[in-house]
Protein backbone atom coordinates (compact mmCIF):
# COMPACT_ATOMS: atom_id res chain seq x y z
CA UNK A 1 0.00 0.00 0.00
CA UNK A 2 1.27 3.50 -0.81
CA UNK A 3 2.82 5.27 2.18
CA UNK A 4 1.23 8.64 2.88
CA UNK A 5 2.51 11.95 4.11
CA UNK A 6 0.69 11.51 7.41
CA UNK A 7 3.21 8.82 8.42
CA UNK A 8 5.77 11.46 9.31
CA UNK A 9 6.95 11.32 12.91
CA UNK A 10 5.92 14.28 15.02
CA UNK A 11 5.68 15.16 18.69
CA UNK A 12 2.60 13.85 20.42
CA UNK A 13 1.71 17.25 21.81
CA UNK A 14 1.47 18.59 18.27
CA UNK A 15 -1.16 16.01 17.34
CA UNK A 16 -3.15 16.30 20.52
CA UNK A 17 -3.12 12.50 20.71
CA UNK A 18 -0.82 10.79 23.19
CA UNK A 19 0.43 7.23 23.21
CA UNK A 20 0.38 5.28 26.43
CA UNK A 21 3.73 4.17 27.77
CA UNK A 22 4.03 0.55 26.72
CA UNK A 23 6.45 -1.78 28.43
CA UNK A 24 8.31 -4.26 26.27
CA UNK A 25 6.91 -7.15 28.26
CA UNK A 26 3.34 -6.21 27.43
CA UNK A 27 2.51 -5.58 31.09
CA UNK A 28 1.66 -1.92 30.75
CA UNK A 29 0.33 -0.27 33.87
CA UNK A 30 -1.99 1.92 31.86
CA UNK A 31 -5.53 1.91 33.23
CA UNK A 32 -7.21 3.31 30.15
CA UNK A 33 -7.27 5.88 27.42
CA UNK A 34 -7.32 8.83 29.82
CA UNK A 35 -4.10 7.92 31.61
CA UNK A 36 -1.57 9.39 29.19
CA UNK A 37 0.97 12.01 30.15
CA UNK A 38 1.81 15.19 28.30
CA UNK A 39 5.36 14.07 27.53
CA UNK A 40 6.46 14.38 23.94
CA UNK A 41 7.26 11.07 22.25
CA UNK A 42 7.54 10.11 18.57
CA UNK A 43 4.32 8.82 17.05
CA UNK A 44 2.15 8.63 13.96
CA UNK A 45 0.11 11.65 13.00
CA UNK A 46 -3.59 11.01 13.69
CA UNK A 47 -4.64 14.63 13.47
CA UNK A 48 -6.64 14.13 10.26
CA UNK A 49 -8.72 10.99 10.46
CA UNK A 50 -10.71 10.23 7.30
CA UNK A 51 -13.54 8.70 9.33
CA UNK A 52 -14.24 9.01 13.05
CA UNK A 53 -17.59 7.24 13.52
CA UNK A 54 -17.03 3.49 13.19
CA UNK A 55 -19.18 0.39 13.60
CA UNK A 56 -17.12 -2.59 14.74
CA UNK A 57 -18.47 -6.12 15.00
CA UNK A 58 -17.95 -8.68 17.72
CA UNK A 59 -19.28 -12.16 18.45
CA UNK A 60 -20.08 -13.16 22.04
CA UNK A 61 -16.86 -14.96 22.88
CA UNK A 62 -14.14 -14.09 25.38
CA UNK A 63 -11.58 -13.04 22.79
CA UNK A 64 -13.75 -10.08 21.80
CA UNK A 65 -12.30 -8.54 24.99
CA UNK A 66 -9.78 -6.18 23.33
CA UNK A 67 -12.50 -4.48 21.26
CA UNK A 68 -14.87 -4.20 24.21
CA UNK A 69 -12.10 -2.85 26.45
CA UNK A 70 -10.98 -0.38 23.77
CA UNK A 71 -14.55 0.95 23.88
CA UNK A 72 -15.14 0.82 27.64
CA UNK A 73 -11.72 2.10 28.75
CA UNK A 74 -11.48 4.95 26.28
CA UNK A 75 -8.74 3.71 23.96
CA UNK A 76 -10.87 4.34 20.88
CA UNK A 77 -11.77 7.80 22.12
CA UNK A 78 -8.10 8.53 22.85
CA UNK A 79 -7.34 8.14 19.15
CA UNK A 80 -10.29 10.23 18.01
CA UNK A 81 -12.59 7.31 17.21
CA UNK A 82 -16.27 7.17 18.11
CA UNK A 83 -17.01 3.44 17.99
CA UNK A 84 -20.31 1.60 18.11
CA UNK A 85 -19.96 -2.09 18.97
CA UNK A 86 -22.26 -4.30 16.91
CA UNK A 87 -22.91 -7.68 18.54
CA UNK A 88 -23.26 -10.18 15.71
CA UNK A 89 -25.17 -13.47 16.19
CA UNK A 90 -22.38 -15.49 14.59
CA UNK A 91 -19.52 -15.49 12.13
CA UNK A 92 -21.78 -15.42 9.08
CA UNK A 93 -22.98 -12.02 10.25
CA UNK A 94 -19.40 -10.82 10.56
CA UNK A 95 -18.57 -12.06 7.08
CA UNK A 96 -21.56 -10.43 5.38
CA UNK A 97 -21.22 -7.29 7.49
CA UNK A 98 -17.67 -6.77 6.26
CA UNK A 99 -18.31 -7.77 2.66
CA UNK A 100 -21.35 -5.50 2.32
CA UNK A 101 -19.78 -2.57 4.18
CA UNK A 102 -22.23 -2.59 7.09
CA UNK A 103 -19.25 -2.98 9.42
CA UNK A 104 -16.11 -0.86 9.19
CA UNK A 105 -14.09 -3.57 10.93
CA UNK A 106 -14.73 -6.58 13.13
CA UNK A 107 -13.38 -9.28 15.32
CA UNK A 108 -13.08 -12.13 12.82
CA UNK A 109 -11.92 -15.72 12.54
CA UNK A 110 -8.24 -16.06 11.69
CA UNK A 111 -9.17 -17.93 8.50
CA UNK A 112 -11.77 -15.44 7.29
CA UNK A 113 -9.49 -13.09 5.27
CA UNK A 114 -7.83 -16.04 3.50
CA UNK A 115 -11.14 -17.71 2.68
CA UNK A 116 -12.73 -14.44 1.55
CA UNK A 117 -9.87 -13.95 -0.90
CA UNK A 118 -9.55 -17.53 -2.18
CA UNK A 119 -13.06 -18.89 -1.62
CA UNK A 120 -16.27 -18.23 -3.57
CA UNK A 121 -16.45 -14.54 -2.61
CA UNK A 122 -13.05 -13.66 -4.15
CA UNK A 123 -13.16 -10.56 -1.94
CA UNK A 124 -10.07 -8.78 -0.56
CA UNK A 125 -10.66 -8.98 3.18
CA UNK A 126 -7.65 -7.99 5.30
CA UNK A 127 -6.43 -8.81 8.78
CA UNK A 128 -5.00 -5.71 10.46
CA UNK A 129 -3.58 -7.62 13.44
CA UNK A 130 -4.03 -10.76 15.51
CA UNK A 131 -6.26 -10.27 18.57
CA UNK A 132 -5.19 -13.30 20.59
CA UNK A 133 -3.59 -16.72 20.77
CA UNK A 134 -5.20 -19.94 22.03
CA UNK A 135 -8.71 -19.61 23.49
CA UNK A 136 -10.93 -22.57 22.57
CA UNK A 137 -11.60 -26.03 23.97
CA UNK A 138 -13.38 -29.31 23.23
CA UNK A 139 -16.45 -30.18 25.30
CA UNK A 140 -17.94 -33.68 25.48
CA UNK A 141 -21.37 -34.77 26.68
CA UNK A 142 -22.31 -36.73 29.80
CA UNK A 143 -22.87 -39.71 27.52
CA UNK A 144 -19.16 -39.70 26.69
CA UNK A 145 -18.41 -39.55 30.42
CA UNK A 146 -20.72 -42.49 31.04
CA UNK A 147 -18.86 -44.39 28.32
CA UNK A 148 -15.64 -43.95 30.31
CA UNK A 149 -14.05 -40.88 28.68
CA UNK A 150 -12.30 -38.43 31.01
CA UNK A 151 -10.43 -35.15 30.46
CA UNK A 152 -7.15 -35.71 28.61
CA UNK A 153 -5.28 -34.44 31.68
CA UNK A 154 -6.22 -37.61 33.58
CA UNK A 155 -4.40 -39.97 31.25
CA UNK A 156 -0.71 -40.84 31.46
CA UNK A 157 -0.14 -39.48 27.96
CA UNK A 158 -1.98 -38.60 24.77
CA UNK A 159 -1.64 -42.12 23.42
CA UNK A 160 -3.54 -43.51 26.40
CA UNK A 161 -6.29 -40.96 25.84
CA UNK A 162 -6.28 -41.85 22.13
CA UNK A 163 -6.80 -45.54 22.84
CA UNK A 164 -9.85 -44.76 24.97
CA UNK A 165 -11.35 -42.09 22.72
CA UNK A 166 -10.84 -44.05 19.50
CA UNK A 167 -12.81 -46.97 20.96
CA UNK A 168 -15.55 -44.56 22.07
CA UNK A 169 -15.94 -43.05 18.58
CA UNK A 170 -15.73 -46.34 16.69
CA UNK A 171 -18.05 -48.07 19.15
CA UNK A 172 -20.85 -45.52 18.93
CA UNK A 173 -24.20 -46.71 17.59
CA UNK A 174 -24.47 -43.61 15.41
CA UNK A 175 -21.93 -41.23 13.91
CA UNK A 176 -21.08 -38.71 16.67
CA UNK A 177 -21.89 -35.10 15.82
CA UNK A 178 -19.51 -32.30 16.77
CA UNK A 179 -20.45 -28.63 16.78
CA UNK A 180 -17.97 -26.05 15.49
CA UNK A 181 -18.23 -22.25 15.26
CA UNK A 182 -17.67 -22.12 11.50
CA UNK A 183 -16.02 -24.42 8.92
CA UNK A 184 -12.94 -22.17 8.76
CA UNK A 185 -12.69 -21.38 12.47
CA UNK A 186 -9.46 -22.22 14.29
CA UNK A 187 -11.63 -24.29 16.60
CA UNK A 188 -12.68 -26.30 13.55
CA UNK A 189 -9.06 -26.79 12.49
CA UNK A 190 -7.98 -27.61 16.04
CA UNK A 191 -10.73 -30.21 16.29
CA UNK A 192 -9.78 -31.74 12.93
CA UNK A 193 -6.12 -31.83 13.95
CA UNK A 194 -6.99 -33.38 17.34
CA UNK A 195 -9.19 -36.08 15.80
CA UNK A 196 -6.72 -36.83 13.01
CA UNK A 197 -3.89 -37.27 15.50
CA UNK A 198 -5.99 -40.09 16.96
CA UNK A 199 -6.56 -41.65 13.49
CA UNK A 200 -10.19 -40.49 13.56
CA UNK A 201 -11.27 -39.10 10.18
CA UNK A 202 -13.15 -35.81 10.78
CA UNK A 203 -14.96 -36.15 7.43
CA UNK A 204 -16.04 -39.78 7.83
CA UNK A 205 -15.94 -40.95 11.45
CA UNK A 206 -17.78 -37.92 12.86
CA UNK A 207 -20.16 -35.26 11.55
CA UNK A 208 -19.22 -31.57 11.87
CA UNK A 209 -22.01 -28.96 12.05
CA UNK A 210 -21.57 -25.20 12.48
CA UNK A 211 -23.56 -23.25 15.09
CA UNK A 212 -23.25 -19.83 16.67
CA UNK A 213 -20.96 -20.07 19.75
CA UNK A 214 -23.61 -19.34 22.35
CA UNK A 215 -25.91 -22.03 20.88
CA UNK A 216 -23.52 -24.86 21.69
CA UNK A 217 -24.62 -25.64 25.25
CA UNK A 218 -28.30 -25.78 24.31
CA UNK A 219 -27.52 -28.03 21.34
CA UNK A 220 -25.60 -30.34 23.67
CA UNK A 221 -28.45 -30.33 26.19
CA UNK A 222 -30.96 -31.25 23.51
CA UNK A 223 -28.87 -34.14 22.24
CA UNK A 224 -28.53 -32.56 18.79
CA UNK A 225 -24.75 -32.75 19.15
CA UNK A 226 -22.49 -35.05 21.15
CA UNK A 227 -19.59 -32.63 21.53
CA UNK A 228 -18.30 -29.28 20.35
CA UNK A 229 -15.21 -27.15 19.95
CA UNK A 230 -15.79 -23.47 20.65
CA UNK A 231 -14.27 -20.34 22.16
CA UNK A 232 -14.94 -19.51 25.78
CA UNK A 233 -16.98 -18.94 27.85
CA UNK A 234 -19.23 -21.58 26.29
CA UNK A 235 -17.13 -24.58 27.34
CA UNK A 236 -17.08 -23.37 30.94
CA UNK A 237 -20.82 -22.78 30.87
CA UNK A 238 -21.30 -26.49 30.09
CA UNK A 239 -19.03 -27.39 33.02
CA UNK A 240 -20.73 -25.04 35.50
CA UNK A 241 -24.20 -26.16 34.42
CA UNK A 242 -23.21 -29.86 34.54
CA UNK A 243 -24.07 -30.37 30.89
CA UNK A 244 -20.65 -31.47 29.66
CA UNK A 245 -16.95 -31.61 30.52
CA UNK A 246 -13.79 -30.36 28.82
CA UNK A 247 -11.84 -33.09 27.06
CA UNK A 248 -8.94 -30.88 25.98
CA UNK A 249 -8.00 -27.24 25.45
CA UNK A 250 -6.58 -25.77 22.27
CA UNK A 251 -3.30 -24.60 23.78
CA UNK A 252 -2.57 -28.34 24.30
CA UNK A 253 -3.25 -29.04 20.62
CA UNK A 254 -1.05 -26.22 19.29
CA UNK A 255 0.42 -23.95 21.95
CA UNK A 256 0.27 -20.40 20.67
CA UNK A 257 -2.03 -20.89 17.70
CA UNK A 258 -3.59 -17.71 16.26
CA UNK A 259 -7.28 -17.40 17.10
CA UNK A 260 -9.10 -14.19 16.11
CA UNK A 261 -8.05 -11.16 14.08
CA UNK A 262 -9.15 -7.56 13.59
CA UNK A 263 -10.44 -7.59 10.01
CA UNK A 264 -11.63 -5.04 7.48
CA UNK A 265 -11.77 -4.73 3.70
CA UNK A 266 -8.82 -3.69 1.55
CA UNK A 267 -10.88 -0.88 0.01
CA UNK A 268 -11.71 0.46 3.48
CA UNK A 269 -7.99 0.75 4.31
CA UNK A 270 -7.34 2.52 1.02
CA UNK A 271 -10.11 5.02 1.77
CA UNK A 272 -9.20 5.39 5.46
CA UNK A 273 -5.44 4.84 5.87
CA UNK A 274 -4.98 7.12 8.90
CA UNK A 275 -8.12 5.80 10.57
CA UNK A 276 -6.92 2.22 10.03
CA UNK A 277 -3.71 3.00 11.89
CA UNK A 278 -5.57 4.77 14.69
CA UNK A 279 -7.82 1.72 15.00
CA UNK A 280 -4.84 -0.62 15.29
CA UNK A 281 -3.18 1.64 17.86
CA UNK A 282 -6.29 1.69 20.06
CA UNK A 283 -6.79 -2.07 19.86
CA UNK A 284 -3.09 -2.79 20.48
CA UNK A 285 -3.24 -0.76 23.68
CA UNK A 286 -6.40 -2.60 24.68
CA UNK A 287 -4.68 -5.95 24.06
CA UNK A 288 -1.87 -4.88 26.36
CA UNK A 289 -4.39 -3.82 28.99
CA UNK A 290 -6.12 -7.20 28.84
CA UNK A 291 -2.85 -9.03 29.57
CA UNK A 292 -2.04 -7.09 32.74
CA UNK A 293 -2.80 -9.61 35.48
CA UNK A 294 -4.54 -7.15 37.79
CA UNK A 295 -6.86 -6.15 34.95
CA UNK A 296 -8.06 -9.67 34.15
CA UNK A 297 -10.90 -9.77 36.70
CA UNK A 298 -12.21 -6.28 35.82
CA UNK A 299 -12.06 -7.27 32.14
CA UNK A 300 -14.08 -10.43 32.87
CA UNK A 301 -16.69 -8.34 34.68
CA UNK A 302 -16.94 -5.83 31.82
CA UNK A 303 -17.21 -8.28 28.94
CA UNK A 304 -19.77 -10.46 30.77
CA UNK A 305 -22.33 -7.64 30.54
CA UNK A 306 -25.58 -8.39 28.66
CA UNK A 307 -24.68 -5.96 25.88
CA UNK A 308 -21.56 -8.00 25.15
CA UNK A 309 -21.20 -11.71 26.10
CA UNK A 310 -24.37 -11.85 28.22
CA UNK A 311 -22.82 -14.59 30.34
CA UNK A 312 -22.33 -15.20 34.04
CA UNK A 313 -19.04 -13.77 35.28
CA UNK A 314 -18.10 -17.19 36.69
CA UNK A 315 -18.10 -18.65 33.18
CA UNK A 316 -15.80 -15.90 31.89
CA UNK A 317 -13.44 -15.74 34.88
CA UNK A 318 -12.21 -19.33 34.51
CA UNK A 319 -10.37 -18.73 31.25
CA UNK A 320 -9.53 -15.06 31.87
CA UNK A 321 -7.92 -15.75 35.26
CA UNK A 322 -6.27 -18.98 34.13
CA UNK A 323 -8.10 -21.15 36.66
CA UNK A 324 -9.67 -23.52 34.19
CA UNK A 325 -12.19 -26.14 35.30
CA UNK A 326 -12.25 -29.31 33.17
CA UNK A 327 -15.35 -30.46 35.03
CA UNK A 328 -16.82 -33.92 35.36
CA UNK A 329 -19.73 -35.81 36.88
CA UNK A 330 -18.12 -37.38 39.93
CA UNK A 331 -17.82 -34.35 42.21
CA UNK A 332 -14.03 -34.11 41.91
CA UNK A 333 -12.32 -30.76 41.45
CA UNK A 334 -10.47 -30.52 38.15
CA UNK A 335 -9.25 -26.92 38.14
CA UNK A 336 -5.94 -26.45 36.31
CA UNK A 337 -3.67 -23.43 36.08
CA UNK A 338 -3.65 -22.31 32.43
CA UNK A 339 -2.49 -18.64 32.57
CA UNK A 340 -2.15 -18.54 28.77
CA UNK A 341 -5.58 -19.96 27.97
CA UNK A 342 -6.36 -16.58 26.34
CA UNK A 343 -3.24 -14.63 25.45
CA UNK A 344 -3.99 -11.13 24.15
CA UNK A 345 -0.51 -9.59 23.93
CA UNK A 346 2.39 -11.11 25.81
CA UNK A 347 3.22 -13.63 28.51
CA UNK A 348 6.53 -15.44 28.87
CA UNK A 349 5.89 -19.02 27.74
CA UNK A 350 7.84 -21.78 26.03
CA UNK A 351 6.41 -20.62 22.68
CA UNK A 352 6.31 -16.83 23.05
CA UNK A 353 9.57 -14.94 23.49
CA UNK A 354 10.50 -11.33 22.88
CA UNK A 355 10.38 -9.68 20.42
CA UNK A 356 7.37 -11.82 19.43
CA UNK A 357 3.92 -11.05 20.78
CA UNK A 358 0.40 -12.34 20.25
CA UNK A 359 -0.58 -9.54 17.89
CA UNK A 360 2.18 -9.88 15.30
CA UNK A 361 0.84 -11.13 11.93
CA UNK A 362 3.16 -14.04 11.21
CA UNK A 363 3.15 -15.08 7.57
CA UNK A 364 4.01 -18.60 8.74
CA UNK A 365 0.74 -18.83 10.70
CA UNK A 366 -1.11 -18.10 7.47
CA UNK A 367 0.99 -20.72 5.65
CA UNK A 368 -0.22 -23.30 8.17
CA UNK A 369 -3.80 -22.13 7.65
CA UNK A 370 -3.49 -22.45 3.87
CA UNK A 371 -2.12 -26.00 4.19
CA UNK A 372 -5.18 -26.97 6.25
CA UNK A 373 -7.65 -25.40 3.83
CA UNK A 374 -6.05 -27.43 1.05
CA UNK A 375 -5.74 -30.53 3.24
CA UNK A 376 -9.49 -30.59 3.85
CA UNK A 377 -10.54 -29.46 0.33
CA UNK A 378 -12.12 -26.21 1.45
CA UNK A 379 -10.84 -24.35 -1.61
CA UNK A 380 -10.99 -24.84 -5.37
CA UNK A 381 -7.21 -24.71 -5.08
CA UNK A 382 -6.07 -28.36 -4.96
CA UNK A 383 -2.32 -27.73 -4.83
CA UNK A 384 -0.23 -25.36 -2.76
CA UNK A 385 0.00 -22.17 -4.86
CA UNK A 386 3.35 -20.86 -6.08
CA UNK A 387 2.22 -17.31 -5.30
CA UNK A 388 1.21 -18.19 -1.72
CA UNK A 389 3.43 -15.50 -0.19
CA UNK A 390 1.75 -12.80 -2.30
CA UNK A 391 -1.71 -14.14 -1.39
CA UNK A 392 -0.84 -14.23 2.30
CA UNK A 393 0.75 -10.78 2.31
CA UNK A 394 -2.40 -9.37 0.78
CA UNK A 395 -4.74 -10.98 3.33
CA UNK A 396 -2.39 -10.67 6.32
CA UNK A 397 -0.19 -7.62 5.65
CA UNK A 398 2.37 -6.48 8.21
CA UNK A 399 2.96 -2.84 7.22
CA UNK A 400 0.23 -1.13 9.25
CA UNK A 401 0.88 -3.26 12.31
CA UNK A 402 4.64 -2.63 12.12
CA UNK A 403 4.24 1.13 11.77
CA UNK A 404 1.90 1.36 14.75
CA UNK A 405 3.92 -1.03 16.91
CA UNK A 406 7.06 0.99 16.21
CA UNK A 407 5.29 4.19 17.27
CA UNK A 408 4.05 2.48 20.45
CA UNK A 409 7.56 1.13 21.11
CA UNK A 410 6.27 -2.44 21.01
CA UNK A 411 9.01 -4.82 19.81
CA UNK A 412 8.24 -7.10 16.89
CA UNK A 413 10.20 -9.73 14.93
CA UNK A 414 12.35 -8.76 11.97
CA UNK A 415 11.21 -11.86 10.06
CA UNK A 416 7.73 -13.00 9.03
CA UNK A 417 8.33 -16.75 9.11
CA UNK A 418 9.17 -19.02 12.02
CA UNK A 419 9.38 -22.77 12.51
CA UNK A 420 6.84 -24.10 14.99
CA UNK A 421 8.74 -26.75 17.00
CA UNK A 422 7.45 -30.25 17.57
CA UNK A 423 7.00 -29.86 21.31
CA UNK A 424 4.19 -27.31 20.96
CA UNK A 425 1.94 -29.68 18.96
CA UNK A 426 0.11 -32.55 20.61
CA UNK A 427 1.34 -35.05 17.96
CA UNK A 428 4.95 -33.79 18.25
CA UNK A 429 5.17 -32.97 14.54
CA UNK A 430 7.02 -29.73 13.80
CA UNK A 431 5.80 -27.25 11.20
CA UNK A 432 8.41 -25.72 8.87
CA UNK A 433 6.64 -23.01 6.82
CA UNK A 434 9.37 -23.13 4.18
CA UNK A 435 8.23 -26.69 3.30
CA UNK A 436 4.43 -26.48 3.02
CA UNK A 437 4.08 -29.16 0.32
CA UNK A 438 6.18 -31.63 2.30
CA UNK A 439 4.05 -30.82 5.35
CA UNK A 440 0.80 -31.40 3.42
CA UNK A 441 2.00 -34.74 2.07
CA UNK A 442 3.01 -35.91 5.54
CA UNK A 443 -0.61 -36.18 6.75
CA UNK A 444 -2.02 -39.69 6.65
CA UNK A 445 -5.54 -38.31 6.96
CA UNK A 446 -6.46 -35.71 4.34
CA UNK A 447 -9.36 -35.18 2.00
CA UNK A 448 -7.43 -35.73 -1.24
CA UNK A 449 -5.54 -38.88 -0.30
CA UNK A 450 -3.91 -40.59 -2.18
CA UNK A 451 -3.25 -37.38 -4.13
CA UNK A 452 0.30 -36.08 -3.72
CA UNK A 453 0.35 -32.31 -3.32
CA UNK A 454 2.70 -30.08 -5.28
CA UNK A 455 3.19 -26.42 -6.04
CA UNK A 456 0.68 -25.14 -8.60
Amino acid sequence: MERRQFLKYIGLAATGVAFAACGNNGNSSSSGGDSTSGAKKPGLDFSKLEKTDLKIGIVSVTDSAPLIIAKEKGFFQKYGLNVTISKEPGWSGVRTGLLKGRLDASQALFGMPMFALLGPDKAPMVSLMTLDLNGNAITLSKQAWDRGIRPATEYLNFQEFTDSFYKYIKGSDKTPTFGIEYPISMGGYNLRYWLSAMKINPDKDVKLIAFGPRQMVDKLKSGMIDAYCVSEPWNQRAVFEQVGFTADVSRNIWSGHPEKVLATMESWIQENPTTARALVAAVLEACQYCDVQKNRLPVANIISDPQYLNAKVEYVKAAMLGKYDYGGFDGKARVKDIPDFNLFHFLHTNYLKQPDNANYPWRSHAVWLLTQMIRWSQLEQKEYPKDADQIIDRAYPVEIYSEVAKALKIPFPSERMKVEPADIFLDKVAFDPSKPVEYLNSFELRAQKPQIFALS
